[in-house]
C-alpha cells in the first residue's frame, strides 16, 4: 500500500508540473497574438537575429583592427655553433692583425633569451577606415533581414489563422447540414413505415446522408491539418491548446473594395527586398573602396620593449646582471609597390559584382510589378467569385427552406428535397473555399505593395 500510495503521489506532482507548464504558456490568441507569438518563437526569425548578432561581432572584429595592438613573446634560442662576424686585419679595431688577415669574432653567446612586448596602431589605412563603413552597412542589411523575415512569417500565420478559421466555419455548416439530413431521413423512415413515402425515398436520403457524413470526416481531417500548420507557422508546442478568438468577417471584403478602387501605384521602396538591395548597393560600393584602398600608403605608430640576456651556460640566464632593458618607438610607412596586378583584379570582381547588383534590382523592380499586378487580378477575381457564391448560397438557402416547407405539405418529392441539400453542401463549400481564397489573395496583395508592417 505504501508503494501504490507513493505512485500516486508522484503522480500528482508530475501532472500539477504539467498543468503548471501549460498554464504557464498563453492558449488564445487573436491574429495579432498569434503573429506577436510567431515573432518571439519562430526559428527563421531567430536565426535572422542570430546573423545580426553575428553581423555586429564581425563589426567589431573589424573595428578591433584600428585598436592598439599589442602582443608579447618570448624567443630562447641555444646556438650549437654562434654564428661570427668576420673582420680583417688592419681595419677598425684590428690593428694589432696582419693587414688583411682574417679574423672571426664572436659577439654573441650560445644561450639567448629574448623577451618583448610589442605595440603598433593604425594612424592611416583606407581599406580599414573603408572596411569599418562596409561593416556598418552590412549590419544595416542584417536588421533588413529581420524584418523580411517578419514579414513572411507575418503572411504566412495570417494565411494558416485564416485556413484554421474558413475550415471551422466550414465544419459548423456541415454539423447543421447533418442534424437537418438525420432529421429528414427520421421523418421519412416514419412515413415509409405508414406507407405515405417509398423505398427508394429512403435508399436516397441515406446516400446522401452518408456522403456528408463522409464530408464531415473530411473538413475534420482539414481542420485538424490547418491547426498543425498554424502551430508549425507559429512554433507552438503540441502540448499547448490553441484556441482562436477572432471570428470570419466580411469587414475585409470593403477593404478589398476599396483597394480595387483606388488601384494605387506601386512604391518600390515600400518592399523590404527593393531596401535590401539598395543596402547591397551600397556595400557593394564600400567593399569596392577597401579594396581600392590597398593601393593607398598606410602609416602606422610602433614600439617595442624588451630584454635580452645571453650566457654560455643556462642556468646563468637568470642572473640580474645580464638583463638589460631595450625600448624603441617609431612610425613605419607600408607603401605598396607592385602585388601581381592582385589589388587590379580584385577590384575588376568588385566593379562586376556592382554590374549585377544594378541588374538584379531592374529584375527586382519589374517583378515586384508583375507580383502587384497579378495580386490585383487574383484580388478582382477573388471579390468576383466571392460574390457569385455568396449569391449561390442565399439562392440555396432558400430554395431548400421552400423546398422542405413544400414538402412537409405533401407538395415536392423527396428527391427535390436530397437535391437542395447537396446543391447547399456545394454552395457553401464553394463559398468557403472562395472567401479562403479571397483572404489569401488580400494578404498576397499587401505583401506585393509592401503593406505589411513588423
Amino acid at each position: 500500500m505504501r508503494v501504490i500510495y507513493c505512485l500516486l503521489f508522484l503522480i500528482g506532482i508530475v501532472t500539477s508540473i504539467r498543468s503548471q507548464t501549460l498554464s504557464d504558456g498563453p492558449t488564445a490568441f487573436s491574429l495579432k497574438e498569434a503573429i506577436d507569438y510567431s515573432m518571439d518563437n519562430s526559428f527563421t526569425v531567430k536565426n535572422s537575429v542570430l546573423q545580426r548578432n553575428m553581423t555586429s561581432a564581425k563589426k567589431g572584429e573589424v573595428r578591433s583592427l584600428l585598436l592598439p595592438q599589442v602582443s608579447g613573446n618570448a624567443d630562447f634560442n641555444h646556438f650549437f655553433q654562434v654564428q661570427k662576424n668576420i673582420l680583417e686585419g688592419g681595419i677598425g679595431l684590428m690593428t694589432s692583425a696582419a693587414p688583411g688577415a682574417v679574423v672571426p669574432l664572436q659577439l654573441a653567446l650560445p644561450n639567448q633569451l629574448v623577451p618583448s612586448v610589442s605595440a603598433s596602431q593604425v594612424l592611416f589605412d583606407m581599406a580599414h577606415f573603408s572596411g569599418l563603413k562596409a561593416a556598418n552597412a552590412s549590419e544595416v542589411i542584417a536588421d533588413q533581414t529581420i524584418k523580411k523575415s517578419q514579414i513572411d512569417m507575418t503572411v504566412n500565420v495570417t494565411k494558416a489563422y485564416y485556413g484554421v478559421l474558413v475550415n471551422e466555419k466550414q465544419l459548423k455548416a456541415i454539423h447543421k447540414n447533418l442534424e437537418r439530413m438525420d432529421s429528414l431521413y427520421k421523418e421519412t423512415i416514419a412515413r415509409y413505415e405508414t406507407g405515405l413515402a417509398r423505398k427508394i425515398d429512403v435508399s436516397r436520403i441515406e446516400v446522401s446522408l452518408n456522403n456528408m457524413r463522409e464530408e464531415k470526416e473530411k473538413t475534420i481531417r482539414a481542420v485538424e491539418l490547418s491547426r498543425a500548420i498554424l502551430r508549425y507557422q507559429m512554433n507552438l508546442p503540441e502540448e499547448n491548446p490553441l484556441n482562436l478568438t477572432d471570428t470570419l468577417s466580411e469587414n475585409v471584403l470593403l477593404e478589398v473594395e476599396q483597394i480595387l478602387g483606388a488601384k494605387q501605384k506601386v512604391n518600390y521602396s515600400n518592399r523590404i527586398e527593393y531596401s535590401i538591395i539598395e543596402s547591397q548597393k551600397r556595400l557593394s560600393k564600400l567593399d569596392l573602396q577597401t579594396t581600392r584602398g590597398g593601393h593607398y600608403p598606410r602609416l602606422f605608430a610602433v614600439a617595442s620593449t624588451g630584454y635580452t640576456p645571453s650566457a654560455s651556460k643556462i642556468e646563468n640566464l637568470t642572473q640580474s646582471s645580464r638583463w638589460y632593458q631595450y625600448s624603441s618607438v617609431g612610425l613605419r610607412l607600408q607603401v605598396p609597390i607592385f602585388s601581381g596586378f592582385a589589388t587590379h583584379y580584385k577590384v575588376q570582381q568588385k566593379k562586376i559584382e556592382e554590374e549585377v547588383i544594378d541588374n538584379n534590382k531592374v529584375a527586382l523592380e519589374k517583378g515586384i510589378n508583375l507580383e502587384v499586378d497579378q495580386a490585383l487580378i487574383n484580388l478582382e477575381n477573388s471579390m468576383q467569385s466571392l460574390k457569385i457564391q455568396k449569391r449561390n448560397l442565399d439562392l440555396a438557402q432558400e430554395n431548400l427552406q421552400v423546398l422542405r416547407a413544400e414538402y412537409e405539405h405533401g407538395i415536392a418529392l423527396n428527391i427535390e428535397v436530397t437535391t437542395a441539400e447537396a446543391s447547399l453542401i456545394d454552395a457553401q463549400t464553394s463559398y468557403y473555399n472562395a472567401l479562403y481564397g479571397a483572404l489569401l489573395s488580400k494578404a498576397d496583395y499587401d505583401k506585393a505593395m509592401g503593406n505589411i508592417r513588423k
